[in-house]
């Protein structure tokens, strides 16, 4: 049985993938929350399980996935650390690293992971990191069930504040970058809806391109530029723009939060 203590919309993303994929039946999925219609609610439209504590999630779930906001971790690591003796936990808590997990779950096989909210439609990022205590089979149990919403690789935990700002926090980045456009195609005359599946298609098609062909970023571009045309002038001003330097202090911003919470 796998449990998650929390039932998010990032619960939610996950643990509908793996019913979707069949990575887990539905009956082998059981849920715990602090909000009875949040709970009543996931029951209801995925025919899962519930339990009333989270103590009594973690004493009959084999795995269990804590999907809490950061600040609350400590607590629920309180209540559960009597009942997942011996047993995977998995954290997707932003900027809560594996010794802090260890510290307050000392008897636990614990692994971190930084999901992102693609999972809702199966095209997430999952990077994850394992505690001393974790087994190669915890680890290829891990894989299979966040590869069900998308795709997963393994990085270092030192590494893990630039995951979250890559990865985990990206996708408002994107889409903060697609209003951008949205906003300068509507104010040239085109309607909102066409603005906004133009941009979202371009995005969509552009990274579609990159993952299957595999092909290196300045390829792709040059593909796209020719010499002397439309995207070639478009390019130039960004190179010559503080666009990196924008983007680098985004990212570093973003990664000096998930430091600081962790403090």
């Amino acid at each position: 049985m796998t449990g998650f203590i929390g039932a998010g919309k990032m619960a939610e993303a996950i643990l509908a993938g793996m019913i979707r994929s069949g990575a887990c039946k539905a009956d082998q999925i059981a849920i715990c929350d602090v909000q009875p219609e949040r709970v009543a609610s996931l029951t209801e439209r995925y025919g899962i399980a519930s339990y009333s504590s989270n103590a009594d999630l973690a004493s009959h779930c084999d795995v269990v996935i804590l999907a809490v906001k950061p600040q609350d971790l400590h607590a629920v690591c309180e209540e559960i650390a009597s009942h997942v003796s011996d047993r995977c936990v998995i954290s997707i808590a932003a900027g809560r690293s594996l010794a802090g997990l260890e510290a307050g779950l000392p008897a636990a096989r614990v692994i971190r992971v930084m999901p992102n909210l693609a999972c809702q439609v199966g095209e997430g990022m999952s990077v994850l990191c394992r505690g001393h205590l974790a087994t190669d089979a915890d680890m290829a149990a891990a894989e299979r069930l966040f590869g069900a919403s998308g795709r997963v690789c393994e990085a270092d935990e030192a590494d893990f504040d630039m995951v979250t700002a890559v990865s985990g926090s990206g996708p408002a980045f994107w889409t903060q970058l697609a209003a951008y456009q949205q906003r300068k195609a509507v104010a040239a005359g085109f309607s909102p809806e066409i603005a906004r599946m133009l941009v979202l298609q371009t995005m969509l098609g552009t990274a579609k391109v990159l993952l299957e062909t595999g092909q290196d970023f300045q390829t792709f571009m040059d593909a796209v530029a020719s010499k002397g045309g439309t995207t070639a002038a478009g390019l130039a001003v960004l190179r010559d723009s503080e666009a990196d330097s924008i983007l680098a202090t985004v990212l570093q911003a973003t990664a000096e939060r998930s430091r600081a919470l962790q403090q």
